[in-house]
């Protein structure tokens, strides 16, 4: 048995960490309270992951919706009572939730006079869960086009219809003016397979981002196909917003996260956004709006090359972190509408960002495995030597955000990625069939310390100690 873990040196990484915890509550906050899950065991295998050619479908995309509200978005939010209330109630959630009855519900807000244009009060996107009742109560979940997931109130709604799937270049082309109108003069847009960049640096620092975003996306592909977990397809591309200046990327981080004055990159659950900013010269200097000229006659080679120093790789970690974050979600192997296993989330992501890559690859690469974490090897063994817990893996697998590992949250984050890493590297099988597990859950149910403890007994054993000691024996031979 071991005592607390590692701290982490780098202050900007444990607000990065922690800032991400803080965001998850928009998730988590809203969970209603239901009984504990079962926990049958099952044995543990050492087995190594076996590679095959059995491909497993991917989850289809959640169904296209157009739905009409009464009155705008912000009008109908402004005018709500309880505009922090939790969606779903314990009753609501256990009844049998049946498509609204108009006759009998109640308006939350009544129409206005002057009949607002249907435009502004459209929303196009994914339906992520229906709870409304037939008494006019529930919610309606929905993940508009942009990724941002709204919870509606059944009052509000006007009407909800199927809405046939978008022409991919059509859409692109239209999310990218609502992103430019949204941010105004100054900001481009730029288009890749699977992303969506609204920016104001130079095209190459742009270009270079676009590019390892694409590899950390392509990665986890490889990861999900290797590890045998269904990944959800996903039509709309995901968004990403990166400011030419520190100042920029604060101001607009202040609106949705504390301390931002202590960030690089975030990633908001809520938006579905990574928001970052121009690092490539954040070794030498705060970067502020005098250095913007400098920064857009930067070349394509000049960035990467400039990215790829060994001062600049935790730069490079930070952005691969929160890209794996995003991807992680909108994939589907762990869900924003939670529930998930908050440790699996930041040790997933701890493993990806860890740095291998050379000046041609642009600062980082997936060659098929992760390496080990060095700066994080360090941390973990020592949080292992001084550490007082009394059982700090079950701990730190019942945790449900970053507040639960209280003073010791660099430990946390150190002991996520080491127990990531060795059930990655030793027991491959069962974490993938524990991943899948959680990632099946419905919408917003309750996920307790108690349910999440049962779920991980179920796959890996409810041996703690000897969990423990694997790990330490694994760590020591790193």
């Amino acid at each position: 048995m071991f005592a607390a873990f590692p701290r982490f040196a780098d202050v900007r990484r444990f607000t990065q960490t922690a800032a991400f915890a803080a965001l998850t509550l928009a998730a988590v906050f809203f969970v209603p309270p239901l009984s504990a899950q079962g926990a049958e065991k099952t044995p543990s295998s050492p087995k190594a992951l076996e590679e095959t050619d059995d491909a497993v479908p991917p989850k289809e995309p959640g169904p296209r919706r157009r739905v009409v509200l009464k009155a705008p978005l912000a009008t109908l939010r402004a005018k709500s009572q309880t505009p922090n209330a939790p969606p779903f109630s314990a009753p609501e959630l256990n009844a049998t939730a049946a498509p609204s009855d108009d006759s009998d519900a109640t308006d939350a807000v009544s129409a206005p006079a002057d009949a607002t244009g249907v435009a502004s009060r459209t929303l196009l996107g994914r339906e992520i869960a229906d709870y409304r009742l037939q008494n006019g109560a529930g919610q309606y979940v929905l993940e508009e086009e942009l990724g941002e997931l709204l919870v509606l109130e059944n009052g509000w709604l006007e009407s909800v219809e199927d809405a046939p799937e978008p022409e991919l270049d059509a859409l692109r082309s239209d999310l990218a003016e609502r992103l430019r109108a949204e941010f105004g003069p100054g900001f481009e847009t730029l288009a890749t397979e699977r992303y969506l960049f609204v920016h104001n640096v130079s095209d190459a620092y742009a270009d270079w981002c676009a590019r390892l975003f694409e590899k950390v996306a392509d990665a986890f592909e490889k990861f999900a196909a290797k590890s045998k977990l269904p990944t959800a397809e996903r039509v709309e591309p995901m968004v990403v917003v990166i400011f030419a200046t520190q100042r920029q990327f604060f101001e607009y981080a202040a609106r949705e996260t504390p301390s931002p004055d202590k960030l690089a990159a975030y990633y908001n659950m809520q938006t579905n956004r990574v928001a970052l900013y121009d690092l490539s010269g954040a070794e030498s200097s705060r970067a502020d709006d005098d250095a913007e000229p400098e920064r857009r006659r930067r070349t394509f080679q000049e960035t990467k090359e400039f990215l790829s120093r060994p001062n600049a790789a935790f730069n490079v970690a930070t952005i691969v972190h929160e890209a794996s974050h995003q991807v992680a979600f909108n994939r589907g192997v762990f869900l924003r509408t939670g529930p998930f296993p908050f440790w699996a989330v930041e040790g997933l992501a701890l493993v990806f960002e860890t740095p291998n890559g050379r000046a041609s690859q642009g600062g980082w690469n997936f060659t098929g495995s992760f390496p080990k974490n060095e700066r994080l090897l360090e941390r973990f063994r020592q949080y292992a030597a001084t550490t007082r817990q009394r059982d700090p893996l079950r701990s730190l697998v019942a945790a449900q955000n970053i507040g639960d590992a209280r003073s010791d949250v660099e430990g946390f984050y150190a002991a996520s990625w080491a127990l990531f890493y060795y059930l990655y590297k030793r027991r491959p099988n069962e974490l993938a069939a524990y991943l899948r597990e959680t990632a099946a859950k419905p919408p917003f149910v309750a996920y307790s310390a108690q349910d999440r403890i049962a779920d991980f007994e179920k796959h890996f054993g409810d041996d703690w100690e000897k969990l423990t000691e694997n790990l330490l024996r694994f760590i020591r031979r790193l």
